[in-house]
């Protein structure tokens, strides 16, 4: 049998790697544009809360309609110390603002082992979505992100210290970060506390979102189900999603410059999908309070009730009111038989 010649050989093997090199561009464009359509969902969902925020504005007392221009749809993710809460803040707002190179912080997040016990203060982030191909945000392309102070620890946290956490800066929607990788006795006593925290959210008219940070300490497939089923049910909650958040530890150390952080797509399309849930859930709240506010304002007045015929309690007016009674019955019978 002839050998095929080297030529040959080598313009397969050339082939072949064209292949290769184009399916993993096709991937990798496939991604990116999965990313981009969840950032113009956001944009898009985001111009219809301005617009239904403007129509629905508030009058003054001479009819004059408000200038103010409407507040962003404000999110409030609350957790206990070092579960993620505040990588998670930066997470959104990379991919959010569509960036790369070095990680930029905007909520100051704990070092590895849990930082100090000081007082922490709600801090208010504003996420800017990148506008289409790279192009700069419009004025309404901003999603309020309220890092909350971090919770007690779950064994000592309270009814009353739940509500002060997610009652602070008036919040549309509610994210509770939980940290996968925490030890077992840490994690199972957050878990038991779910039931009072979805309690005390849905009391308030708000949305729950959960989201388990560390995902990659997940040994197995099943242990994740098992761990997503278990937080579901006393959440009572669908929304729950597994996250690895940028962090500066991602990487290691650079002595040189500050470490460049590699954008990861599983990551970009997670917490866009959490800030999309969130805002869906915002646009049915602001929804349901405006069509509540104009059947309150359609509804008409209540017929007032005809007063009672005033009875006369002198003797001698009781005396004149028989006599007018009766002429007026005697009156009502004659034309009835006429």
């Amino acid at each position: 049998m002839r050998m095929p010649r080297l030529p040959l050989l080598l313009k397969i093997a050339a082939a072949a790697a064209a292949g290769a090199l184009a399916l993993i561009v096709a991937a990798r464009l496939r991604k990116e544009d999965a990313v981009a359509s969840l950032r113009r969902e956001i944009r898009e969902t985001l111009a219809a809360l301005g617009a239904d925020d403007e129509d629905g504005g508030v009058s003054d007392a001479e009819g004059a309609k408000d200038d103010a221009s409407p507040p962003p749809p404000s999110i409030l993710v609350a957790g206990f110390r070092a579960h993620g809460k505040s990588s998670l803040v930066n997470t959104a707002c990379r991919a959010l603002a569509a960036e790369d190179g070095p990680l930029l912080l905007r909520a100051e997040a704990s070092p590895p082992g849990g930082g100090a016990d000081g007082p922490r203060r709600r801090r208010r982030v504003k996420a800017v979505v990148s506008g289409a191909d790279g192009d700069g945000a419009g004025d309404g392309d901003v999603v309020e992100l309220l890092d909350a102070p971090p919770l007690q620890e779950a064994g000592r946290l309270t009814r009353d210290e739940i509500e002060a956490a997610i009652s602070g800066g008036d919040p549309e929607c509610v994210v509770l970060v939980l940290r996968c990788d925490a030890p077992a006795k840490e994690r199972n006593a957050a878990i038991k506390k779910l039931p009072e925290i979805s309690a005390a959210v849905r009391n308030k008219g708000l949305n729950l979102i959960i989201v388990l940070t560390f995902k990659k300490a997940m040994r197995s497939i099943r242990q994740a189900e098992e761990l997503i089923r278990e937080v579901s049910f006393r959440a009572r909650t669908d929304c729950v999603y597994f996250i690895e958040n940028y962090t500066w530890s991602n990487n290691g150390p650079n002595l040189h410059h500050p470490p460049v952080i590699k954008n990861d797509f599983e990551t970009h399309f997670t917490v866009l999908t959490i800030i999309r849930q969130c805002l869906e859930f915002i646009k049915l709240n602001r929804t349901q309070s405006k069509d509540k506010k104009e059947d309150k304002q359609a509804k008409p007045p209540d017929k007032q009730a005809k007063p009672p015929e005033p009875k006369p309690n002198h003797p001698t007016d009781a005396k004149q009111y028989r006599k007018f009674t009766d002429s007026s019955v005697r009156l009502f019978y004659n034309n009835s038989e006429t």
